[in-house]
């Protein structure tokens, strides 16, 4: 269950579990946790394909952004994938979830405390500054890409803001 928990936290990718426990509460904590279907033994293996082809009908990715601008900025969660000039970014899931907090409004000032409720879902206690090694690990990554742009912003005394043609 907590690997459905950690998976949740930086992607929506599906999540089917396949487990032994048959309770009621058992099944409501997988789902509430993030798990799309839950199936218990005994199954059979059809079952368990009906189920998987069933959820990946429901998954749509083909919701990417389509950007041949050539300054585009391609964040595609279920593949943990993220482009930049249609050149890949090698991201950490820190960073991967940072950058989507902040694709997420564009032009938009995200304070500290905001990007860190985007950052650790899972209730670690952590110092406001980490978003400052973030930022400045993520901007290098964006700057090898686009090295004549600043994409984010620090806003003195707010936070930081993204600002990229998305």
């Amino acid at each position: 269950m907590d690997i459905c928990r950690e998976i949740r936290a930086f992607s929506n990718v599906p999540i089917i579990m396949v487990t032994a426990k048959v309770e009621e509460i058992d099944r409501l904590l997988g789902l509430e946790l993030g798990a799309d279907d839950y199936v218990c033994k005994p199954y059979s293996p059809r079952e368990v394909m009906a189920r998987v082809k069933a959820v990946l009908r429901r998954t749509d990715t083909s919701l990417q952004p389509n950007d041949s601008s050539g300054q585009g900025l391609v964040l595609d969660e279920t593949r943990f994938l993220a482009k930049l000039n249609d050149q890949p970014l090698d991201l950490t899931p820190v960073e991967f979830r940072l950058l989507k907090a902040l694709t997420a409004l564009p032009g938009r000032v995200f304070s500290r405390a905001q990007l860190l409720e985007h950052l650790y879902t899972d209730g670690r206690v952590v110092c406001d500054r980490t978003v400052d090694t973030h930022i400045k690990n993520l901007r290098k990554k964006l700057e090898e890409k686009l090295p004549e742009q600043e994409i984010i912003h620090s806003i003195y005394g707010i936070g930081y803001k993204l600002e990229i043609e998305l």
